[in-house]
């Protein structure tokens, strides 16, 4: 070891003695860092003047009519285009916005068509053209900004569906409200369709009776026929006032789907909300136990608070589904929706638990507790929270295989009776002539064959299965059903057209506060520099030693030298790291959570790829430059420094262990968002391993030496 610092000592005095040497020394400890620097600083914050892109609008839109009153949303749109300072929008007609886009003057184009408002109002008929935004991008001048245009155009999109969906339900409910109390009015009269149909069946009953009595009675069928022929008008009446009540029925009807699927999506979204809202407690809870070791009272403490709203969202959301499923299973019991109700009513119990034990967590904390009552208290939530986990899966599965054929039938009975009324009823105002020309026949003539009484009597027979079909569909129809439509109808128009535009509000939180863009990347290009760093000092100095008379060639070994010589690289390569470093935070304004983590990965990444880019070169010559080099550009893309590793082709998933950016990254990372001290040593580790490889590879240069010595000199002999 002597001799190999002793190697490193007559680099230094060489390196002193020269001022030109000193002078590369000092540009090589800086370059990098203006590499890092430079593409840190160009990617800082790149969102924030998207206000500067310009993007063409055109605007061909001619209105439409709805309601009596005229619109163009065309004009809406460009109206809240002006107010909106995200891009740079600028209006213009067709031709000039089509030249500009193909010329390259606007990075891409939005064009609302002539008949869009004509689509869009079209929406509320059963079948309806979707209205188009047309979207032109040019591709060409820069790949991201097509990217962000198409972002911006589809938040648009969005806004406007959004504002029709509030324009279009509040215009339903108002148009509803009027008829709801007219079907309050008129409540008694709705009902006594049952008995109106149970009377029409009665009455038929009977006349079949006296028709089969006729067999035998000539005279008698023929005096009833009189009597029936007298009642002809009421069955008329009677089926007037059904047709009449069954289409005042059919917006209740319509309604109450309506209403059933309503809630059948809102316990689907209820339950997707909850699971996300247990993964998130999950997350926090997994914080909180990995802070609780450190005694930080204030952080504790706002974790706490933050999983009580969590907490009080989800009960309110099991406890709204359990209103609706119960105000359902009211009306229409079912064992599906009344073992949902069971279930709900479980998680409810756990929800209810998890709070509590999470006050008692504050309590704890509150009172000074010690770190293993708050650790036990901990543990106690974080096990309600996965019970309701283990619990949320059996619920979501009961939903999805037998809850929603539950609402679907429900949906398709109430439809499926009123498709047959009008029908039952026209069929039956047929037969009513016809009864009336067999009691005139009869009455005229003085016997009717016995045949013609039993053909008659079946067709009797089948209206009288028609009525009765009839009455069973309407069995559902009830007060309470009733009721329920006209509190629907009934609702406050605008708050319901809010709630259905935009039922969910994401409220978007940011763990390690890293807002800005260029902090993210600064672990990439600072790790990035340190490398370029090193391949410099490999391109720009020698990696053999000069030996300085015969006495170092003598004295001193092939290996001696090899690890002589890597000392000034090495030496090189954590001046580069510790400027790279400090220019982040003292001149990009980096602020790392842990900065003294921060240097010592940079320190550790410098002597790692020094021990790596080095060997190397030191044993392959310029062939190990150009495997540097490689190695370099395989870590760029694959060691996701700047996009997610899951984003690539498979294949850089599965090497992004064996490269040491990797690691370097991730310790970057970990120092610059706030450390997770077990992915703090993996990282660590990888990187010594690493180190301690390739130098122990540095043994093997004897055995490729006179190779490499050959190659370089007959190289250099080519005049390259």
């Amino acid at each position: 070891m002597k001799k190999v610092f002793g190697v490193f000592r007559q680099d230094l005095k060489s390196i002193i003695r020269s001022k030109a040497a000193i002078l590369i020394i000092i540009g090589l400890c800086i370059l990098p860092s203006l590499y890092a620097w430079i593409n840190i600083r160009a990617s800082w914050n790149p969102y924030a003047n998207t206000g500067n892109l310009p993007i063409a609008v055109t605007n061909n839109d001619e209105g439409a009519s709805f309601n009596g009153r005229e619109i163009n949303v065309g004009n809406q749109i460009i109206t809240e285009l002006k107010k909106n300072q995200s891009i740079h929008w600028i209006i213009l007609d067709s031709w000039q916005a089509n030249y500009g886009l193909n010329e390259g003057y606007y990075y891409a184009l939005i064009e609302i068509p002539s008949d869009f408002s004509q689509k869009l109002v079209s929406l509320t008929s059963v079948t309806a053209p979707k209205p188009n935004i047309i979207y032109r991008v040019n591709e060409k001048l820069n790949a991201i900004a097509s990217k962000i245009s198409n972002a911006a155009t589809q938040e648009l999109a969005d806004n406007i569906k959004s504002n029709f969906l509030a324009t279009v339900t509040k215009e339903v409910l108002e148009t509803l409200n009027p008829v709801a109390d007219n079907i309050q009015t008129n409540k008694a009269k709705i009902l006594q369709i049952k008995d109106t149909l149970t009377q029409a069946g009665s009455d038929l009953e009977a006349i079949r009776g006296f028709i089969a009595k006729a067999n035998t009675d000539s005279e008698a069928l023929q005096g009833y026929l009189k009597t029936v022929k007298t009642n002809l008008p009421q069955i008329t009446a009677q089926i007037n006032n059904l047709q009449s009540a069954s289409e005042a029925n059919k917006s209740l009807v319509l309604s109450t789907k309506q209403a059933i699927n309503n809630t059948a999506s809102e316990i689907n979204n209820d339950l997707i909300q909850l699971e996300a809202i247990n993964q998130q407690n999950q997350l926090l809870l997994s914080t909180l136990k990995q802070m609780a070791a450190t005694s930080d009272a204030g952080n504790l403490a706002t974790i706490i608070a933050e999983l009580s709203s969590p907490l009080n969202s989800a009960a309110n959301l099991i406890d709204a589904d359990i209103n609706s499923l119960e105000s359902i299973n009211k009306n229409y019991p079912n064992n599906s929706i009344s073992q949902l109700i069971s279930m709900l009513k479980d998680l409810q119990r756990l929800v209810s638990d998890e709070k509590t034990k999470v006050n008692a967590l504050k309590t704890l904390l509150n009172n000074g507790a010690s770190q293993a009552s708050l650790n036990s208290a901990i543990d106690q939530a974080a096990a309600l929270n996965q019970e309701i986990a283990n619990n949320l899966v059996p619920i979501t599965n009961n939903f999805y295989s037998a809850g929603l054929k539950v609402f679907n039938n429900l949906s398709d009975n109430l439809t499926s009776g009123l498709d047959n009324i009008n029908t039952i009823l026209e069929s039956t105002k047929v037969i009513v002539p016809q009864l009336n020309a067999l009691a005139n026949y009869g009455i005229a003539g003085s016997e009717i064959s016995v045949q013609e009484a039993n053909d008659l009597n079946n067709q009797l027979a089948n209206l009288q299965d028609e009525l009765n079909q009839l009455q069973a569909k309407l069995k559902d129809l009830n007060e309470n059903n009733l009721n329920t439509m006209i509190n629907i109808m009934k609702m406050n128009p605008a708050q319901a057209a809010g709630f259905l535009s935009s039922p969910i509000d994401v409220k978007e939180v940011d763990i390690y506060n890293m807002k800005t863009f260029g902090v993210g990347l600064t672990p990439f290009y600072t790790v990035l520099a340190i490398w370029v760093g090193g391949l410099l000092s490999s391109s720009l100095l020698s990696v053999e030693h000069t030996a300085y008379g015969d006495n170092d060639k003598r004295t001193l070994t092939l290996i001696q030298r090899h690890y002589g010589k890597m000392l000034l690289f090495m030496t090189i390569s954590l001046v580069q790291a510790v400027i790279v470093t400090l220019g982040d935070k003292f001149i990009l304004g980096v602020s790392p959570v842990n900065f003294p983590l921060m240097l010592g990965f940079a320190l550790l990444s410098g002597i790692c790829f020094t021990s790596i880019i080095f060997t190397l070169v030191s044993i392959f010559g310029n062939v190990g430059k150009a495997i540097v080099v490689v190695i370099m550009v395989f870590q760029i893309a694959g060691s996701g420094g700047i996009y997610p590793i899951q984003t690539n082709p498979r294949i850089f998933g599965i090497l992004q262990p064996l490269w040491p950016f990797t690691y370097a990254i991730g310790g970057f990372r970990e120092a610059i968002a706030g450390p997770l001290w077990g992915k703090v040593m993996n990282y660590a580790a990888a990187l010594l391993i690493f180190s301690l490889v390739f130098l122990c590879l540095g043994i093997l240069k004897k055995l490729f030496y006179s190779l490499t010595e050959l190659m370089e000199r007959k190289f250099k002999e080519s005049g390259l």
